[in-house]
C-alpha cells in the first residue's frame, strides 16, 4: 500500500480523535466509566491532557506524507512498536469493573494498527 496514503489515514484519524476526545470529554467518561463523580472529572481531565498526543501524532503523520519508503517505513515502525503495550492496555480495561468497555471498542485502533502493519510489510512508493 502507498505509504502516503497510510500516513494521511493515520494522520487524519489522529487529528479527528484529538478533536472528538475534547469536545466529547464529558459524555464519553459517563459512557465508559463507572465511576463516581470526583473520578469522572479526574477522567475528564485526562481526556483534556492526553488530546495534545493524538494532534502530535496526527500533525506528524501527515507532515511526514511525503518521506521517501524506508523513512516512511520508519515512521509505521514506531507505531506498531507503540501500539503493542497499549493493546495490552486496552485488555485490561476491558477486563476491568470500573469499566463499560470491551474490545470491540477498540476496534478502529486493531484497523489503524493492521493498515500500518500491511503497509510496512508491502510499502509502495
Amino acid at each position: 500500500m502507498k505509504t502516503k496514503l497510510t500516513l494521511t489515514i493515520i494522520g487524519a484519524f489522529q487529528v479527528l480523535q484529538s478533536i472528538l476526545y475534547t469536545l466529547f470529554a464529558d459524555s464519553s467518561i459517563d459512557m465508559m466509566f463507572n465511576v463516581g463523580e470526583e473520578a469522572g472529572q479526574l477522567a475528564v481531565m485526562f481526556q483534556y491532557a492526553i488530546t495534545p498526543a493524538f494532534l502530535m501524532i496526527g500533525l506528524m503523520f501527515l507532515f511526514s506524507r511525503n518521506l521517501a519508503v524506508e523513512d516512511a517505513k520508519k515512521l509505521l515502525l514506531a507505531l506498531i512498536i507503540a501500539y503493542l503495550p497499549l493493546f495490552g492496555s486496552f485488555y485490561y480495561m476491558a477486563s476491568s469493573p470500573l469499566t463499560q468497555m470491551g474490545l470491540p471498542d477498540f476496534a478502529i485502533d486493531f484497523v489503524m494498527f493492521g493498515l500500518a502493519v500491511f503497509t510496512y510489510l508491502k510499502p509502495k512508493g
